[in-house]
């Protein structure tokens, strides 16, 4: 009897679906952001402060969700996280520098377009809800969630396309 399986993927692990890791990163990354603006409205600093250092963890969840590596790579995680704490410059320019430094399987240039392209569409994303809400000030929070949700899931899935291993 013979086995018709080629030998070459016996071994071999799945792709990481870029899709799976954009929805898991925009959840986790859009659930942080909207507890940053409900505790931002509780005012307490010490804890809206952390839950918006821990935005840059959302990404990096999402794709560790999608590829099955949960709890597996903590230097990511601590690199996602370190990397967000300058507000403006964090998902543009330090972000997608030390989570590429912190775990070398990443393609640099791709993880620094996702999050690029992420913040763009986050923004873009953000003034569309307020121009489709309107004067009512209650879109800020929604919008800031969706801002950061849109951000997550982009990153996340060039993060999953990035991948060398």
């Amino acid at each position: 009897m013979t086995s018709t399986m080629s030998t070459s993927s016996a071994g071999a692990r799945p792709a990481t679906s870029p899709l799976m890791a954009s929805l898991y990163g925009g959840i986790a990354t859009g659930l942080i952001g909207a507890a940053f603006m409900l505790l931002l409205s509780a005012k307490m600093p010490i804890l809206y402060g952390l839950a918006f250092i821990l935005t840059g963890a959302g990404p990096v969840l999402g794709y560790q969700l999608a590829a099955g590596k949960l709890g597996q790579d903590w230097k990511t995680l601590i690199g996602g996280i370190i990397g967000f704490i300058l507000p403006l410059l964090s998902p543009i320019i330090i972000w997608p520098l030390l989570v590429w430094a912190f775990n070398r399987s990443f393609s640099l240039g791709r993880v620094w377009l996702g999050s690029l392209l992420g913040f763009i569409l986050g923004v873009a994303g953000f003034f569309l809800i307020g121009t489709m809400i309107g004067q009512d000030p209650a879109w800020v929070g929604f919008g800031w969630a969706m801002l950061w949700a849109l951000w997550g899931g982009a990153s996340a899935a060039f993060m999953a396309s990035a991948t060398s291993e």
